[in-house]
């Protein structure tokens, strides 16, 4: 109880309402989180529909032993069918899943179990069980409980683990009233134990995607600056270009190098450096919209991806940027940047990687043009129409560096 404690309060220290949300519902998630949930379900399905073909299959042995025919003989053909289902399940290729086919997996192995429950509860009715037969029916019973239990290895949010749950409950009260009529007493301890399982399987399952979330954010973005690394960022940019071409939508990025930025660490050290980077970083995303994300390519490299924005949009952005800059250095100069911007449609980029090299090669000729200023689409180049200026520095600020 304590352990369980410890470990909300630390959901509800370390998460804000952005993050509760990811615990709720999926909606939110970032596709490196999408990708490697995906992947998670997928490997332990395989886990878990191992060990259900060898136990299903043991089972038919107990059956035999304690029920009588046909009820055994039918719940057998149920057992040899499922059987077969978890071996499909347990060696199937999960290369590249999607999260929707892991779902739809999941679903599959849950559904199996409870047709066995459903089918015992109909094969079993009205006959007369000794007391190793009524061992095997308590058994039979019991799975509804082992399904909603099982839930908690998977890394699901509330929204999914209630889609997956309440199915299995309604069933679990239901398929015996069919099967038998109505027992007040053995329903309403079946639906209360199961609801007792079902807040701790909840609780387990925002406990393990709580912590996946922290794992991969800690190993998604670069540590100095809070951006995402740059492997990260080829997935969220390879999700975003494909997503593009199916749409046959824009797809734009830039690719922005800090100016004179070995000077910085040269003269002031990399601690001034280091402040250097997280306050352009700061103003980066000041000046760009929620939806852009940037990437940390390296050293003082980055990649924004500016998603579907217009030629207007993009052209808006880089504006906006080269106008207020990014910063100021340790001696009071703005922090400019050398930016050159691609697009997937006006480039004719045929891949993703093609799109960054262009970009690149845009942000190399802004940089040996002069320095601070951006090149677009078409070789326009975008430079301050209102002198820059240094922002002063507030002593909080000059400590720092």
């Amino acid at each position: 109880m304590i352990n369980i404690q410890q470990h909300l309060s630390s959901i509800i220290r370390d998460t804000g309402f952005t993050r509760v949300r990811q615990l709720v519902i999926s909606s939110d998630h970032p596709p490196y989180l999408t990708r490697h949930r995906a992947e998670t379900i997928a490997s332990r399905i395989r886990i878990v529909a191992s060990a259900f073909s060898l136990l299903t299959l043991a089972w038919i042995a107990l059956d035999r032993l304690v029920l009588p025919w046909p009820s055994w003989g039918w719940l057998a053909g149920l057992r040899l069918f499922a059987s077969l289902v978890f071996i499909v399940l347990a060696v199937a290729s999960h290369r590249g899943v999607t999260l929707k086919r892991a779902l739809f997996l999941l679903a599959v192995l849950l559904a199996l179990p409870l047709a066995l429950f459903l089918a015992a509860q109909f094969s079993l009715s009205g006959l007369p069980l000794d007391n190793a037969a009524a061992i095997d029916a308590r058994l039979y019973a019991a799975l509804p409980i082992i399904i909603v239990a099982g839930l908690g290895v998977m890394p699901l949010t509330v929204a999914e683990g209630l889609a997956y749950a309440l199915p299995v409950i309604v069933a679990a009260t239901l398929g015996p009233i069919l099967a038998n009529g109505i027992d007040w007493v053995g329903q309403l301890s079946t639906m209360w134990v199961l609801g007792m399982i079902l807040g701790v399987y909840l609780l387990e399952s925002m406990i393990q995607l709580h912590y996946m979330i922290r794992l991969l954010q800690r190993a998604s973005h670069d540590p100095l600056t809070n951006v995402f690394t740059r492997h990260s960022g080829n997935e969220i940019i390879d999700t975003q270009f494909r997503l593009s071409c199916q749409r046959d939508a824009p797809f734009a990025v830039a690719f922005l190098d800090l100016d004179n930025f070995k000077s910085v660490n040269d003269a002031h050290g990399h601690e001034a450096g280091d402040w250097v980077l997280k306050n352009a970083v700061t103003n980066l995303t000041r000046l760009l919209r929620s939806s852009d994300t940037i990437i940390r390519w390296g050293g003082e490299e980055f990649v924004v991806v500016l998603g579907s924005a217009s030629a207007e949009g993009q052209r808006i952005a880089i504006q906006r940027i080269v106008n207020e800059w990014l910063g100021t250095r340790p001696d009071g100069q703005p922090v400019t940047a050398s930016i050159g911007v691609a697009e997937r449609i006006a480039d004719n980029a045929q891949d993703w990687p093609a799109l960054i090299e262009l970009a690149d090669a845009r942000m190399y000729q802004a940089k040996m043009s002069g320095k601070a200023q951006g090149i677009m689409s078409a070789d326009e180049v975008i430079v301050p129409n209102i002198t820059p200026h240094a922002a002063p520095q507030s002593s909080a600020d000059r400590l720092n560096v």
